[in-house]
């Protein structure tokens, strides 16, 4: 008898340390679940250059990063807008994460400007190079209609590469 209580409390023992260990990760899948990657919404071009949903690795200050789009303003600008509100899920997004910039090996590119627009209000603006520091940039878009992001060739006689966007995801509130 008094074996069999001895295992009774060795297997309530264990159940707790494994839920007390488990919970913890649990709590981190339900936080990750709650983002939307911004290009699955309704997205359009609209600027000269470029922007396209690509997914590569590339490397920015001897980083590797999993890009996940890619603006190319050429010589002038390439710039989207999506549409946050109304969208399908009829979901209020609270915050806006980018991660951006330029590869390593584009060493004779210019800089590249890129601004972002928070319903037509510039919220946001970060200057990449190639080789230089990635960027990053948190914004609150509660309530907020649409966002713009634009890429500036800061040349006019010289053609820039491409920004790299890793980053690109709309926080939901839990």
């Amino acid at each position: 008898m008094q074996m069999k209580s001895k295992l009774i409390q060795k297997i309530i023992a264990s159940g707790l340390l494994f839920a007390a260990l488990t919970a913890p990760s649990q709590q981190i899948v339900q936080a990750q679940e709650r983002s939307t990657f911004l290009l699955r919404l309704n997205c359009v071009d609209t600027g000269i250059g470029n922007w396209r949903r690509r997914s590569e690795n590339v490397v920015v200050n001897k980083a590797v990063y999993s890009s996940r789009f890619y603006m190319g303003s050429g010589d002038t600008l390439a710039s989207l807008t999506c549409r946050l509100q109304p969208n399908r899920e009829n979901v209020n997004f609270q915050t806006l994460q980018l991660g951006f910039g330029m590869r390593d090996n584009d060493q004779g590119s210019p800089r590249v400007l890129v601004n972002v627009y928070i319903d037509g209000v510039k919220a946001e603006s970060r200057t990449v190079a190639p080789g230089g520091e990635p960027a990053f940039v948190s914004l609150d878009v509660t309530n907020t209609q649409n966002v713009s992001l634009e890429a500036i060739c800061k040349s006019r006689f010289q053609y820039c590469d491409r920004v790299y966007f890793w980053e690109a995801s709309l926080g939901i509130a839990p």
